[in-house]
């Protein structure tokens, strides 16, 4: 099973998947590559990218090597075809954070492959602010910009969850899952 969790910058994405690899021996992160400067919270996740200069990332498109790529926030991310390939073939489940845009290519693409379960955090847009400024963000009204392109799109996640205690957000994910095992 592959878990997507998407949402806005400063949601908190990174978080909930931290907590849920650490709480659960069978979720692993599936990793991406990113043209982006690593951030001091990645090395706590174990580097949850791979990391590439644009002209790496470039010949890894035109070698067909990515399943699927985006531009967010001036950066590239993209996931490898060689990713797509272990979660359809792992017994484990995997979990990424995604674009939307990616969401439906990744999902389409593991159909009667692997379960997808996909996840969109909310939260309001005053706690993003408030998360990005202490993380020390500096692109805050770039980030915050794409929010509204990236709610236009939650119509296409199968669970729709307001990030604002971790706890619960967690539990309520974890309960997601075993329904999803089941099906």
């Amino acid at each position: 099973m592959l878990i997507i969790v998407s949402g806005s910058a400063g949601v908190g994405k990174n978080t909930v998947i931290t907590t849920l690899i650490e709480r659960h021996k069978n979720i692993k992160l599936l990793k991406t590559c990113t043209t982006r400067p690593p951030r001091s919270t990645d090395e706590a996740m174990h580097s949850p990218y791979i990391y590439l200069s644009k002209e790496e990332f470039e010949n890894k498109i035109k070698n067909g090597e990515l399943f699927e790529h985006e531009e967010i926030h001036k950066n590239f991310y993209g996931m490898l075809n060689s990713s797509l390939e272990a979660v359809a073939h792992d017994d484990c489940h995997y979990i990424k954070d995604v674009g939307v845009l990616g969401q439906k290519n990744i999902k389409d693409a593991l159909k009667n492959k692997a379960k997808v379960l996909s996840v969109f955090l909310t939260a309001p847009k005053e706690e993003l602010i408030r998360r990005l400024k202490a993380r020390g963000d500096h692109d805050i009204d770039l980030r915050i910009s794409r929010m509204e392109f990236e709610l236009s799109y939650v119509k296409n996640y199968d669970v729709v969850i307001e990030n604002i205690n971790l706890e619960k957000t967690v539990k309520e994910i974890e309960k997601q899952i075993k329904k999803y095992e089941k099906m």
